[in-house]
């Protein structure tokens, strides 16, 4: 039974302990102090290991990362406390003594790992086992300054300087690389990666010596981002509509996301003309532009076909073209009109980002006059003339029409092709609006 709790992860553990906490009997009281004893062990664990915990979870952003395996968290820790467990119940208090045992355990950590990592890391590489090493050599430095980091964004004063400038100098007093993998312990904590660039950016100007960020030991950082920057990129690039409603919400985040990092190149990197990082970025710019501004075409192209046209004898062989009030309607079709008018929506400030904004603008504009001008005469017609069906299959495109037009951000043009449309009655069949799936 000791192994099954010894093994269980986290959350099973928590199961156990309330399927056994009312259970009666000397087997059920054995059980109980055993899983309090793990619990206890694991607060201490936690404690210990606590600036390096998110280093043990994949990145909720998806960017690149030094992720450890969860096993290996419960093997250091084996390590740390195996020669002074006279220490352990000192952790038990949240004070200065326990914060210095837990940053002495961290250094056994590390020298275990340097010395049998092997055995205690046998699935990572040399190189991987002494850049985890260092981090446990810093672990100290960051346990005290990692709640500094929200500081540490966008400009920052003489204290916060002071404050980074001072844990990077200890960091490099550790060894050459103390700075770097400080750094790492810094990005696993950024909830979102991209802020990375402006903490290696001050990092890079307080260091000692003093270097820009395309310069210094922290351009492995840009890296990643950059990296992130092309993934998404590809990401935007292949969309397929058969992803539906959410996969647009996936494509607005990402371009959200995108338009972000473009800006941060731009003011915190500056990266020069001729270098990789430029030649890069100008591509995925130029990428973007063109899948964007042909997603526009497309939408442009979706709505033209939910405005069907037939000619009218105006008088002799005079003829004009207006609304067909009983064309069928396509489900299919609507489905496609309102996913590439609702990305034409979600690109409103990142197209601007990728320098087709213009575009995006000129097709928005076009939409809403089409639609605004072919509703308008639609009901125009359904007020003075007899339809076949009723008009039954034109307030059905009707109210696709005014579901377009709230997805293009012509909220005034739907609310008055709303009422007008509400002034006819009840529309049968009327299909349902998609529009805040896509908000």
């Amino acid at each position: 039974m000791g192994e099954v709790i010894m093994r269980s992860p986290d959350h099973v553990l928590s199961l156990l302990e309330a399927a056994v906490a009312d259970m009666a009997g000397a087997r059920a009281e054995a059980v109980r102090l055993m899983m309090a004893e793990e619990i206890r062990d694991r607060l201490r664990r936690d404690q210990v290991m606590r600036p390096l915990l998110p280093l043990f979870r994949d990145r909720v952003d998806g960017m690149q990362g030094f992720v450890l395996p969860v096993r290996l968290r419960d093997d250091l820790w084996r390590a740390a406390k195996r020669n002074e467990p006279e220490l352990l119940p000192k952790l038990d208090y949240d004070d200065d003594l326990a914060r210095m045992i837990a940053d002495r355990l961290c250094q056994t950590a590390a020298s275990a790992l340097r010395d049998h990592g092997g055995k205690i890391w046998p699935g990572g590489t040399p190189e991987a086992r002494q850049r985890l090493a260092r981090i446990l050599d810093v672990a100290g430095i960051a346990r005290t300054s990692v709640k500094r980091l929200p500081d540490w964004q966008g400009r920052i004063g003489a204290e916060e300087a002071a404050e980074l400038k001072l844990a990077l100098r200890q960091a490099q007093a550790v060894g050459d690389d103390g700075t770097e993998a400080l750094m790492e312990i810094y990005y696993a904590h950024l909830r979102e990666g991209l802020q990375v660039l402006r903490l290696a950016e001050h990092a890079a100007v307080l260091a000692s010596p003093s270097s820009s960020l395309s310069q210094g030991s922290f351009t492995g950082f840009v890296d990643r981002v950059m990296g992130a920057l092309v993934d998404k990129a590809d990401f935007i690039v292949g969309f397929d509509l058969s992803e539906g409603p959410q996969g647009v919400l996936a494509l607005r985040d990402r371009l959200h996301w995108l338009a972000s990092a473009l800006k941060e190149f731009e003011v915190v990197v500056v990266p020069r003309a001729d270098s990789v990082w430029a030649r890069t970025l100008r591509h995925q710019k130029l990428r973007l532009s063109m899948s964007l501004v042909e997603r526009f075409k497309q939408a442009d192209e979706a709505v033209d076909v939910l405005l069907p046209q037939e000619k009218t004898t105006l008088a002799g062989r005079m003829t004009r073209a207006v609304p067909h009030l009983a064309a069928p309607l396509d489900d299919e079709q609507v489905e496609q009109a309102r996913l590439l008018v609702g990305i034409l929506s979600t690109t409103h400030g990142p197209a601007a980002a990728m320098g087709c904004e213009s575009e995006r603008r000129q097709t928005v504009e076009g939409i809403v006059g089409r639609i605004s001008n072919w509703s308008g005469e639609a009901l125009d017609l359904l007020h003075k003339t007899e339809v076949v069906d009723g008009g039954r299959l034109a307030r059905r495109r009707l109210q696709v029409m005014v579901d377009l037009l709230q997805l293009a951000g012509a909220k005034d043009a739907a609310r008055t092709v709303r009422r007008r449309l509400a002034s006819l009655g009840a529309a049968p069949g009327t299909v349902p609006t998609y529009s805040h799936r896509l908000a």
